[in-house]
C-alpha cells in the first residue's frame, strides 16, 4: 500500500508532465488498479482499530466509534482522493462512441482529446493521497516514539517533493 502510494505521488505528477496524450493499456491498468486500491482502503478504514486518544496503549475496535472517527477526520479527503476518473472516462467514452457513426465520431475527436486532457489535470487530486503518507509516517511515530528531529527531517522532505511537484508547470 504505501509502495504504491509513493509511486502514485511520484509516476502521477511526472507522467502529467513530461508524457502528453499518452493513455497507453499499462497507463490505465496503473491507474485503475491504484484507484482500486485506494478504494478499498477506504473500506478497511472503517474497520481498522484506532488508539485511543489519551492512553496509547487501548486500541477501539468497536466499529461505530472507528466510523465516526474516521468520518470526522480522513474519510472526505480519502474519498475525494480516491476518485476513480480512468473508469468514469473509459465508461463515457464506451458510451460516447457506441451510438455515432464513423464520420461521427471523427468529428468528436477532438472534443475527446479535450476531455483526456482534462482528465490527467483532474487525476491531479490523487496528489491528496499525501495525507495518508503524512497519517501512515505520525501513525509510526507515535508508536515507535523516537527522535522527533528524525521525523522532522522526513516530514520535511515530503513536504519538499510534495511542493517542488505543485510548482511544475
Amino acid at each position: 500500500m504505501l509502495l504504491l502510494l509513493v509511486a502514485n505521488l511520484i509516476i502521477l505528477p511526472v507522467a502529467i508532465s513530461f508524457f502528453n496524450d499518452d493513455l497507453s493499456t499499462r497507463w490505465i491498468a496503473f491507474n485503475c488498479l491504484s484507484d482500486t486500491i485506494f478504494l478499498i482502503d477506504i473500506v478497511v478504514n472503517f474497520r481498522t482499530g484506532i488508539m485511543q486518544q489519551d492512553n496509547a496503549e487501548q486500541v477501539i475496535l468497536d466499529p461505530k466509534l472507528i466510523a465516526k472517527n474516521y468520518l470526522k477526520t480522513w474519510f472526505f479527503l480519502d474519498l475525494i482522493s480516491s476518485i476513480p476518473l480512468d473508469y468514469i472516462f473509459l465508461i463515457f467514452n464506451q458510451i460516447n462512441f457506441q451510438d455515432f457513426s464513423e464520420s461521427f465520431q471523427i468529428l468528436h475527436a477532438g472534443r475527446a482529446l479535450r476531455i483526456l486532457r482534462l482528465a490527467k489535470l483532474l487525476s491531479l487530486v490523487r496528489l491528496l493521497r499525501l495525507s495518508r503518507l503524512v497519517r501512515y509516517v505520525s501513525q509510526w511515530e507515535e508508536v515507535y516514539v523516537s527522535e522527533s528531529k528524525n521525523f522532522k527531517i522526513i516530514y520535511l522532505f515530503i513536504y519538499f517533493i510534495f511542493f517542488f511537484f505543485l510548482t511544475q508547470n
